[in-house]
Protein backbone atom coordinates (compact mmCIF):
# COMPACT_ATOMS: atom_id res chain seq x y z
CA UNK A 1 0.00 0.00 0.00
CA UNK A 2 1.48 3.46 -0.99
CA UNK A 3 1.60 6.14 1.58
CA UNK A 4 4.12 8.97 2.94
CA UNK A 5 7.37 8.21 5.13
CA UNK A 6 9.70 10.58 6.18
CA UNK A 7 13.32 9.26 6.04
CA UNK A 8 15.85 10.83 8.54
CA UNK A 9 19.38 10.96 7.37
CA UNK A 10 22.34 11.73 9.34
CA UNK A 11 25.32 12.95 7.02
CA UNK A 12 28.69 14.35 7.10
CA UNK A 13 28.66 17.84 6.34
CA UNK A 14 30.62 17.58 2.83
CA UNK A 15 29.90 19.04 -0.28
CA UNK A 16 27.81 17.07 -3.06
CA UNK A 17 26.07 15.15 -0.12
CA UNK A 18 23.13 16.40 -1.06
CA UNK A 19 23.45 15.73 -4.31
CA UNK A 20 24.42 12.28 -4.71
CA UNK A 21 21.23 11.86 -2.21
CA UNK A 22 19.31 13.13 -5.01
CA UNK A 23 20.95 11.85 -7.65
CA UNK A 24 19.82 8.26 -6.08
CA UNK A 25 16.11 9.10 -6.10
CA UNK A 26 16.69 10.22 -9.65
CA UNK A 27 18.22 6.89 -10.91
CA UNK A 28 15.73 4.58 -8.78
CA UNK A 29 12.61 6.96 -10.47
CA UNK A 30 11.84 7.71 -7.02
CA UNK A 31 10.06 10.78 -6.64
CA UNK A 32 11.07 12.99 -3.39
CA UNK A 33 7.86 14.64 -2.26
CA UNK A 34 10.04 17.39 0.31
CA UNK A 35 13.79 17.30 1.29
CA UNK A 36 14.66 20.15 3.92
CA UNK A 37 19.02 19.97 5.42
CA UNK A 38 20.09 21.77 7.58
CA UNK A 39 23.35 21.67 9.98
CA UNK A 40 22.95 19.90 13.36
CA UNK A 41 24.70 21.00 16.57
CA UNK A 42 27.41 19.16 15.86
CA UNK A 43 28.59 21.43 12.88
CA UNK A 44 30.20 17.98 11.09
CA UNK A 45 26.88 16.74 10.66
CA UNK A 46 23.57 17.47 8.78
CA UNK A 47 20.43 16.17 9.10
CA UNK A 48 18.40 15.14 5.90
CA UNK A 49 15.12 14.95 6.35
CA UNK A 50 12.96 13.00 3.02
CA UNK A 51 9.70 12.22 2.51
CA UNK A 52 9.01 10.21 0.06
CA UNK A 53 6.09 7.98 -1.24
CA UNK A 54 5.79 4.38 -2.27
CA UNK A 55 4.85 0.68 -0.10
CA UNK A 56 7.40 0.00 2.51
CA UNK A 57 9.25 -2.33 0.08
CA UNK A 58 10.64 0.58 -1.78
CA UNK A 59 11.55 2.87 1.51
CA UNK A 60 13.39 -0.35 2.44
CA UNK A 61 15.21 0.13 -0.59
CA UNK A 62 15.52 3.51 -0.20
CA UNK A 63 17.08 2.71 3.21
CA UNK A 64 19.78 0.42 1.88
CA UNK A 65 20.78 2.71 -1.01
CA UNK A 66 21.64 5.53 0.89
CA UNK A 67 23.25 3.57 3.51
CA UNK A 68 25.99 2.42 1.21
CA UNK A 69 26.29 6.07 0.37
CA UNK A 70 30.11 8.52 1.28
CA UNK A 71 28.89 9.85 4.15
CA UNK A 72 26.05 8.52 5.24
CA UNK A 73 26.35 7.97 9.16
CA UNK A 74 22.69 6.92 9.86
CA UNK A 75 19.40 6.37 8.32
CA UNK A 76 16.38 6.42 9.99
CA UNK A 77 12.65 5.59 8.84
CA UNK A 78 10.04 7.91 11.22
CA UNK A 79 7.05 6.96 12.11
CA UNK A 80 4.39 9.68 11.63
CA UNK A 81 2.49 8.67 14.62
CA UNK A 82 5.79 8.80 17.36
CA UNK A 83 7.26 11.84 15.65
CA UNK A 84 6.36 15.68 15.97
CA UNK A 85 5.89 16.84 11.80
CA UNK A 86 6.29 20.69 11.15
CA UNK A 87 6.01 22.64 7.80
CA UNK A 88 5.97 26.56 7.53
CA UNK A 89 4.41 28.32 5.00
CA UNK A 90 4.19 31.70 3.75
CA UNK A 91 1.34 32.93 1.92
CA UNK A 92 0.59 35.83 -0.33
CA UNK A 93 -2.97 36.61 -0.50
CA UNK A 94 -5.02 38.96 -2.77
CA UNK A 95 -6.38 41.65 -0.49
CA UNK A 96 -9.30 44.59 -1.09
CA UNK A 97 -11.64 46.56 1.25
CA UNK A 98 -14.04 44.61 1.29
CA UNK A 99 -12.23 41.52 2.07
CA UNK A 100 -9.60 42.28 4.51
CA UNK A 101 -11.79 41.37 8.03
CA UNK A 102 -11.88 37.85 6.61
CA UNK A 103 -8.13 37.63 5.79
CA UNK A 104 -7.60 38.43 9.19
CA UNK A 105 -10.05 36.69 10.69
CA UNK A 106 -8.93 33.03 8.91
CA UNK A 107 -5.40 34.14 10.19
CA UNK A 108 -6.81 34.36 13.62
CA UNK A 109 -8.37 31.09 13.76
CA UNK A 110 -4.83 29.28 12.67
CA UNK A 111 -2.79 31.39 15.18
CA UNK A 112 -1.20 32.33 11.53
CA UNK A 113 1.15 35.88 11.63
CA UNK A 114 0.54 39.03 9.54
CA UNK A 115 4.04 39.79 8.60
CA UNK A 116 2.57 42.58 5.73
CA UNK A 117 -0.53 44.42 4.76
CA UNK A 118 -0.57 46.14 1.39
CA UNK A 119 -3.59 47.88 -0.49
CA UNK A 120 -3.39 44.82 -2.53
CA UNK A 121 -2.19 41.94 -0.40
CA UNK A 122 -1.34 40.35 3.16
CA UNK A 123 1.92 38.00 3.50
CA UNK A 124 0.89 35.25 6.26
CA UNK A 125 3.09 32.95 7.93
CA UNK A 126 1.94 29.66 9.81
CA UNK A 127 3.92 26.64 11.04
CA UNK A 128 1.73 23.26 11.46
CA UNK A 129 0.91 19.82 10.78
CA UNK A 130 0.95 19.49 6.44
CA UNK A 131 -2.55 18.81 7.05
CA UNK A 132 -3.15 22.31 8.92
CA UNK A 133 -1.01 23.93 6.01
CA UNK A 134 -3.50 22.12 3.61
CA UNK A 135 -6.33 23.48 5.34
CA UNK A 136 -5.02 27.01 5.56
CA UNK A 137 -4.55 27.83 1.84
CA UNK A 138 -7.51 25.80 0.71
CA UNK A 139 -9.37 28.73 2.47
CA UNK A 140 -7.43 31.72 1.39
CA UNK A 141 -8.21 30.29 -2.25
CA UNK A 142 -11.67 31.97 -3.17
CA UNK A 143 -10.14 35.33 -2.21
CA UNK A 144 -7.46 34.59 -4.12
CA UNK A 145 -3.81 33.93 -3.62
CA UNK A 146 -0.61 35.38 -5.52
CA UNK A 147 1.62 33.04 -4.13
CA UNK A 148 2.25 30.43 -1.71
CA UNK A 149 6.45 29.45 -0.96
CA UNK A 150 6.01 25.79 1.70
CA UNK A 151 9.25 24.10 3.28
CA UNK A 152 8.96 20.59 3.15
CA UNK A 153 8.49 18.84 6.63
CA UNK A 154 10.65 18.76 9.03
CA UNK A 155 10.51 15.88 11.95
CA UNK A 156 11.80 14.68 15.30
CA UNK A 157 10.99 11.99 17.34
CA UNK A 158 9.11 12.00 20.34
Amino acid sequence: MEKEYILSVLAHNNAGVLLRISGLFSRRCYNIKSIVAAQTVDPEYSEILIVVQGDERIVRQVDKQLSKLVDIEEVTILSWENSVVREHLLLKARRTPENSEKLVEIANVFHAGILNVSPESMVLELTGSPSELDSFTELYKPYGILKVLRTGSMAMEK
